[in-house]
């Protein structure tokens, strides 16, 4: 990592209370009932919470000609892994109705290894009072093994 990462990470480390001890880029979809998101950003591990923080999305020459730039607002949420029931991939589709029509999270079933191949998937993680987080996850192999110690 070059010095600005350094710099970056130990601000973030600063500002969480805690070293990070797990992070991969992430595109949240958004949370049960709440409407689509659509965001990347970083998602990470620091003592007991999962946290995610979104980046600024970088606009083109030809949209800022157009029309008025947006102003950012940044989101920023966490999740104590106490408060989670389970993590497992579900169908993109299914998820979207849950983020935009409110169906039940605990209603979508984990896709099985042909679906996985065939369709796009996500990360739902489901929280132990019925809502749910749905995510792409760059890195989705090294976040399962993390988390599977972390899940009871």
């Amino acid at each position: 990592m070059d010095d600005e990462s350094n710099k970056l990470l130990a601000k973030m480390e600063l500002e969480n209370g805690g070293k990070l001890e797990f992070r991969t880029y992430a595109q949240f979809l958004g949370k049960s009932g709440e409407g689509t998101k659509n965001l990347g950003g970083l998602l990470f591990f620091v003592g007991d919470r999962l946290i995610f923080e979104d980046f600024e999305r970088q606009s083109s020459t030809m949209l800022l000609l157009f029309r008025k730039k947006q102003e950012y607002v940044k989101l920023k949420f966490q999740i104590s892994v106490s408060d989670i029931q389970k993590i497992n991939l579900v169908n993109l589709s299914q998820a979207v109705k849950v983020v935009k029509n409110g169906k039940n999270p605990k209603d979508l079933k984990e896709v099985s290894s042909l679906i996985k191949i065939l369709f796009r998937h996500v990360t739902q993680i489901l929280l132990k009072d019925g809502s749910a987080y749905y995510f792409e996850i760059f890195d989705l192999k090294g976040f399962n093994s993390f988390m599977s110690d972390r899940i009871k």
